[in-house]
């Protein structure tokens, strides 16, 4: 029986993947939200949204693609090296949300992107109810 743990294999493609999937995200949600933009300020949105986006896209490309290609290279079938990178996956993206929700220099940018989207839904909701601004 093998060792859980294997080498990652980390390729350039994964980072480019990382790259486009991250600056796409972050341009679709920096054209389809003006009012949180208009808050914030339209570079510490986009860096808020950075910041809160990464954990999932680098969990997901560059961190789950480097173990499956490192159980691959090991002998893992297709079905064993997929399963067992999805534990590494799973353990990457809670680590890097808890990092970006906790710690200072980060957790003050998310901290106001959270509060720019609930202000937003705050005015929403009031509209919607029939209260005024």
């Amino acid at each position: 029986m093998q060792g859980f743990a294997v080498q990652p294999v980390f390729t350039t493609t994964q980072a480019i993947w990382f790259a486009v999937l991250l600056t796409l995200g972050v341009a679709v949600q920096l054209a389809v939200s003006p009012r949180r933009r208009a808050i914030m300020g339209g570079v510490s949105f986009a860096v808020a949204l950075a910041l809160v986006t990464m954990p999932a896209v680098a969990g997901v490309t560059p961190v789950r693609g480097a173990y499956r290609l490192g159980y691959l290279e090991e002998g893992s079938g297709f079905l064993e090296a997929n399963l067992r990178s999805l534990v590494w996956m799973s353990g990457a993206i809670m680590l890097g949300q808890l990092i970006m929700r906790f710690l200072p220099p980060f957790s003050l940018l998310t901290r106001a992107l959270r509060d720019a989207g609930r202000d937003v839904w705050k005015a929403r909701i009031g509209r919607w109810m029939g209260r005024a601004r």
